[in-house]
């Protein structure tokens, strides 16, 4: 057993040397990460030397390793003192108390050498061999190697419960590992001074001590201590339950033989076991998960909560909402489930590259008045490029060049923001997602950050959703107005022709009554027309301001019918009703009544004498449009048994400026469509030719 704390505790001499070398490495542009790598190389030292009190030697070798093991004992600890103070920025607090430790650290060192502090040898049980110090000097040395470590210790553990967010975090896990570090090694050394000799298990657990040290100082993102414990918990009852379920069969088959530990019932005692791992390895994976996620809901009730409905946005964000809508309710979300102190949503402009504000929650308007807009040379922007990671300030604050840090930490003060979440798109950065410090000053979890960082992806594939969106509605508009222009030249031009002739022929036949006769007739008609044609226009593209309220469909109809009835007199056509529903609607009632009089009067030009006409009121879910699949709408349809409308003039119906009538202007349809559209709803056309024709009219329900 000698042997194996020999190398046991050799390995962990290479264990601290590989942490102090971590360490300093990812610490060394900050003082602690020097300070910090040099306690810990003399942690080395120390159990390097400790080591040889477990091999034979002679007793002048036994002595020399004794005072070289003693010496870096009493030189690590004004140094675990000065990096504790360093982590936490108080060196210049505690400057005097740690000269004093390098002073008195100087003064054993001088006692060591004059041998004044070691005596002998002596023999210990589980040693090879072990000193016997000057007990004159002893308790004064004991304090020594104690009080540093405590108040360094202490110092750590008040600028934990004084410091917020992932720094919080970071001293708790150093308060925590060092603790342990110290009662499992120093408390056991100690006391053999006395005669009390008490086995070094602790250095067993050193080794896992040593790496959750390198790893709270290496590394920048810590799990939450409280997520740690519920995953502790749950481990530590599902060993207990597979601990209890093996004992009870135990148990039972001592009740039912004696001498149950024969070799037929250990080859029994082995199978249990390997059944048992077999049912966990086939269970756990798919209970685990659950059984956690109750634990973490027991604990982490709050943080669970808005994490849920983070979750819940991300599948918000198809709904059909324009860009900023969409933004906009990201970035309120975020501020008030999070409770950050702001949030902020950076898009790139495609054209310039630079990056500009577009939705905020949390910001005073005052602060805005000079926008906020960065280059793609910002400091923020360059480090998320290079690092294609999360932007979290408490992380970078110690990994960073002074100079690097200076200029990142000036930006995002400006800002107001900790965090900054990258959006990707295929390998480009589109926009930042920018978070403040929690109100209650807690870190952000590996949880919200893998949270957030599929939320930016998602709000950045939505913005190129929308975006395109925009672009095909642009392009749609141009070609309207390329559309438009060419039937407002046909409408307008042969009536202008009429009216040129007119001018041409008036000084020659003004008093020609035969002329007056025939082409002033002809001039006011063709005036009319054009008058007409800019009316239609003008409805089409500047709609009149819209008084949306609750009206009942069944009286809309109605009144269309009764302002309709002169004409359906004069070609006797019959006029059928069917209201399956009587809905309430959210519309404007006058433009509503544009609508049906529109579609009315296009059946009376398309039935015969004695023709039919079926109006239908109902309440619908719409199935099968973009948009709209799923919702119940209010449904208005208008039926007539006609010629019916070809496939070819179907696809063209609501085309501005396309008629098949002689006297049309080819926007009647064009403007019902605006006008449903403008209230959330859409028209469809159902016709076989020969068979009539149907248009339903699909409004929101009130």
């Amino acid at each position: 057993m000698v042997a194996v704390y020999h190398y046991w505790i050799l390995l962990n001499a290479a264990a601290c040397f590989t942490v102090a070398a971590i360490t300093y490495w990812r610490n060394r542009f900050q003082p602690v990460g020097l300070l910090f790598g040099m306690a810990m190389m003399f942690v080395g030292v120390w159990l390097v030397g400790f080591a040889q009190y477990f091999r034979p030697m002679s007793d002048a070798s036994a002595l020399r390793w004794a005072k070289f093991t003693l010496a870096a004992a009493i030189i690590n600890h004004p140094f675990v003192l000065h990096s504790f103070c360093a982590l936490v920025g108080q060196t210049k607090r505690w400057r005097w108390w740690i000269v004093a430790a390098y002073v008195v650290t100087a003064f054993f060192i001088g006692l060591l050498w004059m041998d004044m502090l070691i005596t002998g040898l002596k023999q210990v049980p589980f040693m090879h061999h072990y000193v016997h110090y000057n007990r004159a000097w002893y308790p004064y040395l004991g304090i020594h190697l104690i009080i540093w470590e405590f108040l360094g210790t202490g110092i750590l553990a008040y600028s934990a419960w004084k410091a917020a967010s992932y720094r919080r975090v970071q001293l708790f896990y150093f308060v925590v590992v060092w603790l342990i570090c110290f009662l499992t090694t120093n408390l056991i050394v100690l006391p053999l001074e006395y005669n009390i000799n008490v086995q070094p298990f602790g250095f067993l657990l050193l080794p896992v001590n040593l790496i959750l040290l390198a790893y709270a100082m290496a590394k920048a993102r810590l799990p939450d201590v409280n997520v740690v414990i519920a995953r502790v918990l749950l481990y530590a009852v599902t060993l207990l339950i597979v601990a209890a379920l093996s004992l009870a069969f135990i148990g039972v088959m001592l009740l039912m033989h004696p001498n149950f530990m024969t070799p037929e019932q250990l080859y029994f005692t082995i199978l249990l076991v390997v059944m048992v791992g077999v049912i966990l390895a086939t269970v756990l994976p798919r209970f685990l998960p659950r059984a956690e996620r109750m634990m973490q809901n027991r604990i982490l009730s709050d943080r669970l909560g808005y994490q849920d409905l983070l979750a819940d946005l991300v599948k918000e964000l198809a709904r059909p909402t324009s860009m900023d809508e969409m933004l906009e309710t990201v970035v309120t979300t975020i501020h008030s489930q999070m409770q950050v102190t702001r949030a902020l949503v950076l898009l790139e402009d495609p054209l310039t590259g630079k990056y500009s504000l577009k939705a905020q929650s949390g910001i005073r308007p005052e602060t805005l008045s000079e926008g906020l807009t960065v280059t793609n040379r910002s400091p923020i922007v360059r480090w998320l490029r290079e690092h294609k990671d999360i932007l979290v300030r408490d992380e970078v604050a110690q990994r960073l060049p002074p100079e690097v840090w200076a200029e990142l930490s000036t930006e995002m003060d400006h800002w107001g923001v900790a965090m900054c979440v990258p959006m990707w798109l295929e390998e480009h950065l589109v926009g930042v997602l920018a978070l403040g410090e929690k109100l209650n000053r807690e870190m952000f979890y590996l949880s919200d950050l893998g949270l957030l960082s599929t939320l930016a992806t998602e709000v950045a594939l939505a913005v190129r959703y929308r975006r395109m969106e925009e672009q095909t509605l642009r392009n749609n508009r141009l070609i309207e107005l390329g559309t438009m222009a060419a039937g407002i030249a046909h409408e307008i031009r042969n009536p202008l022709a009429s009216i040129q002739t007119l001018a041409q022929l008036l000084p020659e036949r003004a008093k020609d009554p035969d002329f007056q006769k025939e082409f002033i007739p002809m001039v006011v008609q063709d005036a009319n027309r054009v008058i007409n044609v800019i009316q239609s226009i003008l409805s089409f593209v500047r709609p009149g301001t819209m008084i949306i309220e609750s009206h009942a469909a069944t009286d809309m109809v109605e009144e269309a019918l009764s302002m309709m009835a002169p004409r359906f007199k004069s070609k006797r056509i019959e006029v059928t009703r069917l209201f399956q529903e009587r809905p309430l609607l959210r519309v404007d009632r006058q433009q509503i009544l544009q609508v049906l009089l529109n579609l009315l009067n296009n059946a009376v030009d398309a039935v015969p004498e004695k023709g039919q006409v079926r109006v239908v009121v109902g309440i619908q879910r719409a199935e099968s449009f973009n948009n709209h699949s799923g919702t119940r709408f209010g449904i208005i349809e208008i039926a007539d048994n006609g010629p019916g409308i070809p496939a070819a003039v179907r696809e063209r119906l609501f085309v501005p400026f396309f008629t098949t009538k002689k006297e049309g202007t080819g926007l009647g349809l064009s403007i019902c469509q605006r006008i449903v559209r403008d209230h959330d709803g859409f028209i469809s056309v159902s016709s076989l030719e020969g068979h009539g024709a149907s248009f339903q009219v699909y409004l929101p329900l009130a």
